[in-house]
This record gives structure tokens, C-alpha cells and sequence, in this order.
């Protein structure tokens, strides 16, 4: 059984903890189980007598009719009322089969005295500024917040930062205190943990839940434009970082190189060439193009050091780069040898994205700071440190951290830190947040990575991953 997280989970990454649980093979039903135990142990300390327990459709409502089944197993007097006539999933229809008390269906009511209300109607889906209840959810909360009895949530109160919300006196949560919880209308919070191994914190298929949504009706550059900033004395990487952003859904991906580099580049059709005034290496005399990606055709994340080299005037030119997309809120992903460019010990102030360092990179950046430390002055989750290796090991701020295992040992082959610094810049592109945006790359590029090299093996190459990129992704948002 996993330890809580160390942080404050938000909603969004609920979803990513089950799916990882999913397709790590754990039970729903045994997480619903244990759910349903720690609910009733909470509902049988509250209590002085009957219980009434508010069942929603979905998982939320089955952890409220598993608290039934111990509670009557216990002795406690229980009444069941659920919002639909039909529970949704297998796993809670099943929890509803085994309550063993009548499960009254709403608008009717169940008789009798009660001294707790346990509130089970709706999960993490379904909260925040704003969110109003509906149908028959809006109906029994207002009726049960009008009985005048103490109620304990089930996870989150009903609707919590909402103007219907049931506020409750107190909350059980599951495996780690999450957001909005600390506030009004959710009393005293209890976090429970849940008997899943502590890989479900790690990345994995899961994260594809944050993943933006394809929209129908999206035209060209709705899902982002990123620019790729490398190239002088290398032009293999840059292209290859580019290609992985736009397997990763980014629209439009364009790849800058001094003359030179772009001259000997074979380009693919899908990337768009921007060829810098510079011939052979980065300096501030190409700093005006690039001003294009902060300007009119503004970028929305950009990735900066594939293939640069560490020619000094190359490094004046990718700090001013950091400090511009500082001023103007552009996520950066910092590769390579831009990462040369960071100030010693600490993340620049003010920058979001990812910085995506092997252990020698970070070990001459941070001079002998932890990642923790250089983002002590951080929050949210908009800048995190990805070290690479055998294992990837993320850092976010506030304490968040985990880490990516898998692939292949033949991803060792030069090119795959392009690729994933190509990887996360697309979805930074497409409007995702530092840390997910981290996490998903670091586990899409594993995984494509090891599919790769089922058909080539020891001849795997960094070109061959791309493809496998899209493919995995769509599965895991499919999924």
C-alpha cells in the first residue's frame, strides 16, 4: 500500500492515478472496497445512530454503497438513497448488488431518524469555481444541506467551490489531500491510502487523462505553434526534435538554424524552416528573427539547445532568448547545451517550462543543489526539471516528484533527448502545464521508444521513434 503523496493533488491528476492504476493491472473493485471500508470507519465514529448514505451514478456513489454494506455489517441502522435508477460501470453496479439494504431511488425518501448523512454523490469530476449542480444531484443536495444533520463527504463534498455545494463537516479523502479541499465546505479532512503500489504516482498511460481533447471543428495553429531554437555545429537534432513535437499534435512547428546547419539539413515537409542570419553558430545578431516567435507569429512554447554548441556568444544568446520568454509568459523547454545558459544553482526567475538536463548537465548546473532546492522560490506547476538517465527524475515544485521508467536500452542511441525535449515543447505547445506536460513526454517517449525497437532492435534509431510517438498516443487517449 502507497504512502499519500507529499503534495496537493489537483483534480485533473486524479484521473492520471487511476488510469496508471488501470494499466498497472490493479482491481477497481479493490480500491473501491478499501475506499468503502475507510468511508464507514469514518461514518461509524460520527454517527450516534442511523445513517443515511447519498449514492451518486458513478465510482463515487459505489465507495458510498460499499460504506453501506460494512456499516450494516457493523450493526448501524442505514438507509441508501441514489440520484439514478441504474449505477454507471461495472464495478459500482456490483457494489449496489451487494449493499444489502434497500436502495431508495430519488424523488423518493427514505423514512426514519438519521443522525449522519454520508455523501456520496458526485467525485473529483465534478468541482470548482462555478460548477453548478443538476438534476436530480441539485436536488437531493439542497434537500439533504436542509435536514440539519452533520455530513461527511466521500472524497470531495458534492460540488465543492460551487454555488450548490453540500457543504460537509467533514471529508474523507483518498491517498492525498488535494485542491480545494483546505477550504470552506469541506470540514475536517482525513486523507486515507489506498492499496496501490507507489508506481501509480509515477508516469505512465494515465497521463494521457491531461491530455488536451482534439476539437472537431479546430482549424490550422488551434493546437499550437512551437519553435525549435538549435543548430551551428548540429543539425540532426533540432529536425529530430521538431518531428517528435509534431507527432505530439503540434500544428505548427518551426525550426530555426544559422545558415550553415540549415544549409546541410535535409528538411522534412512537415517542419518549417527559419534560416537565422548567423552562418555557423547562435548569437544575438539572430535574436531579431527569432523575435518573430514572441511577435506576430507568436509561438505558444518553444524548445531552445538542440545542437547549439557552447560557444560563449552562443550563450549570451539563449539567456536574452530565456529572459524574452520570461517577459512574455512562453513556456521554454532548455536542452542540451542551452542548458549551459541557466543560472548556476537556481531556475531563472520568472520562466516557466522544463528544463531536461543527463546527470552531468545537471550536476555542472546546479553545483551541487538538489532539483528541490533550485525550485524552492517555484509553485504550481508550471517549471519543472526532468534528469535523465536509465530512469528519468522529475521535479516539480512544492514538493512534486516521480519518476519514468521503461523503454529500451537501446534508447541510449544519440537523438532520444531531442526527442523528448521535442516531445514535451509540442505539448507545451498545445497548452499543457510544465509538470504534465513532463510527465506524459517522459512516458510517451519510453514507451514509443520500446515499440521501436521491437522491429529494429540493436539498429534502433532516434528517427525511427517519432511515428511510434503518435501511434501510442493515440491509443492512450482512445483509451
Amino acid at each position: 500500500m502507497s504512502e499519500p503523496a507529499r503534495w496537493e493533488l489537483r483534480w485533473s491528476e486524479v484521473a492520471v492515478l487511476d488510469g496508471n492504476a488501470a494499466a498497472l493491472g490493479i482491481d477497481e473493485s479493490s480500491l473501491m472496497d478499501a475506499a468503502g471500508m475507510a468511508l464507514a470507519e469514518a461514518a461509524a465514529e460520527m454517527a450516534d445512530g442511523a445513517v443515511l448514505v447519498l449514492c451518486g451514478p458513478g465510482n463515487n456513489g459505489g465507495d458510498g454503497f460499499v460504506a453501506a454494506r460494512y456499516l450494516r455489517e457493523w450493526g448501524t441502522e442505514v438507509s441508501v438513497l441514489a440520484s439514478h435508477a441504474i449505477s454507471r460501470g461495472e464495478t459500482a453496479r456490483e457494489a449496489r448488488r451487494s449493499t444489502g439494504a434497500e436502495v431508495r431511488v430519488w424523488p423518493e425518501q427514505p423514512s426514519g431518524e438519521r443522525t449522519l448523512v454520508v455523501d456520496c454523490l458526485l467525485g473529483a469530476g465534478a468541482a470548482g469555481p462555478g460548477y453548478s449542480l443538476r438534476g436530480p444531484i441539485k436536488e437531493i443536495a439542497a434537500w439533504a444541506g436542509g435536514l440539519g444533520l452533520p455530513v461527511l463527504a466521500c472524497d470531495i463534498p458534492t460540488g465543492l467551490g460551487g454555488p450548490d455545494a453540500l457543504q460537509a463537516d467533514a471529508t474523507i479523502t483518498f491517498h492525498s489531500m488535494k485542491e480545494g479541499l483546505a477550504s470552506t465546505g469541506s470540514g475536517v479532512v482525513t486523507v486515507a491510502p489506498l492499496p496501490w503500489p507507489a508506481d501509480v504516482e509515477n508516469c505512465g498511460s494515465g497521463d494521457a487523462a491531461r491530455y488536451p481533447p482534439l476539437d472537431a471543428s479546430a482549424r490550422k495553429g488551434d493546437r499550437g505553434r512551437l519553435w525549435v531554437i538549435g543548430g551551428g555545429p548540429y543539425h540532426g537534432a533540432p529536425l529530430l526534435a521538431g518531428m517528435a513535437a509534431a507527432r505530439s499534435g503540434c500544428d505548427l512547428v518551426h525550426v530555426a538554424m544559422p545558415s550553415a546547419a540549415a544549409a546541410r539539413a535535409e528538411w522534412p515537409p512537415t517542419l518549417i524552416p527559419e534560416v537565422l542570419p548567423d552562418e555557423d553558430k547562435l548569437t544575438e545578431a539572430s535574436l531579431a528573427h527569432v523575435a518573430s516567435a514572441f511577435g506576430a507569429r507568436g509561438a505558444q512554447a518553444l524548445v531552445i539547445g538542440p545542437g547549439l554548441g557552447r560557444d560563449e556568444a552562443t550563450m549570451h544568446a539563449v539567456g536574452a532568448l530565456l529572459k524574452q520568454a520570461s517577459q512574455k509568459g512562453i513556456p521554454v523547454v532548455v536542452d542540451a547545451d542551452a542548458i549551459n545558459a541557466l543560472p548556476k544553482g537556481a531556475w531563472p526567475v520568472g520562466l516557466q517550462g522544463v528544463a531536461t538536463p543527463h546527470p552531468k548537465e545537471a550536476e555542472r548546473w546546479l553545483e551541487g543543489a538538489s532539483p528541490v532546492e533550485a525550485l524552492a522560490d517555484c509553485s504550481g506547476e508550471s517549471v519543472t526539471i526532468v534528469v535523465t538517465g536509465p530512469e528519468d527524475s522529475l521535479t516539480g515544485p512544492e514538493g512534486r516528484v516521480c519518476r519514468a521508467t521503461g523503454g529500451h536500452s537501446r534508447m541510449a542511441v544519440g537523438g532520444t533527448g531531442d526527442l523528448l525535449a521535442g516531445t514535451i515543447g509540442g505539448l507545451l505547445a498545445q497548452g499543457m502545464a510544465a509538470w504534465p506536460a513532463a510527465r506524459l513526454g517522459c512516458a510517451l517517449l519510453r514507451e514509443a521508444g520500446a515499440r521501436a525497437a521491437q522491429g529494429t532492435g540493436p539498429g534502433l534509431l532516434a528517427e525511427d521513434v517519432p511515428v511510434e510517438l503518435a501511434r501510442v498516443l493515440s491509443e492512450w487517449t482512445e483509451g
